[in-house]
């Protein structure tokens, strides 16, 4: 890979947006970070993000010629044939053109990717994964998603929906998900809807925090929620090793903090739904990264697209 001049990456997400400046060897030189207010627009967002640009160049004593590459990783759906977000329920945005917003403010080419996807990369590049040929990587916060790298570069699927692992469906009709359908993964396993089940349960308010210490200490119903949460989650994981055969599963997000409280039970319900395969080694692992992935793996793809269009280029003059 090229390794001239220096890669930026830019994570957005629903609470924060980031932005680091990375090296040559994808070391990391500087961070910004900046809240994301959502309600405030997806254009909004993108000024202040230039602004944020300018200040962290300035300083690290850089110019935008000092810039290789700026990789831009954002929660999805997303149509990456047209650089467009198609919706983001928990952001409200819909139908954004992300990356025609920011090549226009940054004046500088953007490669746009979805976040989980970004992350599974780094892991595949850098992290738990870096010896491996296919990598997933689940996150389990406010949501449920997935990212597939294979040989260090990320599976898109051909609507580029691969690996949305947290809308596979659990239930038939079950609970109500925020992308519109019901029984999905994400309504029973990610944080937001642990603290939910918790909380109708017990008959009172609870939050993510509160339901994880219950369960540590196995009071009701925090235990049998969390326990439940974890025998879902491996039956998507399952799923997983049935259609794509990873070499490792890698986990993130917010609820992997306490996954030693679900660890057991996830790897347990992995096995029981899984079909037994001669070989099949079952590794699942927490990122090492601590949220920093995405960002890591934003900047990387930058890097490999700006790869990618330089030869296209070469090869086009000398035609």
């Amino acid at each position: 890979m090229d390794t001239l001049g220096y890669h930026v990456g830019i994570d957005i997400g629903g609470t924060k947006t980031a932005l680091g400046v990375f090296d040559r060897e994808f070391r990391m030189v500087s961070t910004e970070a900046m809240p994301t207010i959502p309600q405030e627009g997806c254009y909004d967002l993108v000024v202040r993000i230039e602004k944020a640009w300018r200040s962290l160049l300035k300083r690290n004593g850089l110019s935008p010629r000092d810039i290789r590459s700026i990789g831009v990783a954002c929660p999805g759906p997303l149509d990456l044939s047209e650089g467009k977000i198609v919706y983001i329920p928990t952001m409200g945005f819909r139908d954004e053109p992300l990356k025609e917003y920011l090549e226009g403010v940054l004046q500088f080419p953007v490669a746009l990717e979805n976040d989980t996807n970004a992350a599974a990369l780094c892991e595949s590049i850098f992290g738990q994964g870096k010896d491996c040929q296919m990598v997933a990587y689940v996150t389990i916060s406010t949501g449920v998603g997935c990212g597939l790298a294979y040989q260090g570069h990320i599976v898109d699927g051909h609507s580029f929906a691969a690996g949305e692992l947290g809308h596979l469906k659990v239930e038939r009709n079950g609970r109500a998900c925020p992308c519109g359908g019901r029984g999905c993964l994400e309504a029973y396993a990610s944080g937001t809807s642990i603290a939910q089940i918790a909380s109708q349960r017990a008959g009172r308010a609870m939050d993510t925090k509160e339901v994880f210490a219950g369960a540590r200490e196995n009071r009701q119903p925090e235990a049998d929620v969390v326990r439940e949460a974890a025998d879902c989650l491996g039956y998507g994981i399952a799923a997983l090793y049935q259609i794509v055969d990873p070499d490792i599963v890698v986990l993130g997000g917010s609820v992997t903090k306490d996954y030693e409280v679900f660890k057991d039970d996830l790897e347990q319900a992995v096995r029981r739904y899984v079909q037994p395969v001669s070989g099949r080694d079952y590794r699942i692992t927490v990122s090492a990264y601590g949220g920093m992935q995405v960002l890591l793996g934003a900047a990387y793809y930058g890097a490999q697209q700006a790869e990618k269009q330089g030869v296209a280029a070469s090869v086009c003059r000398e035609l």
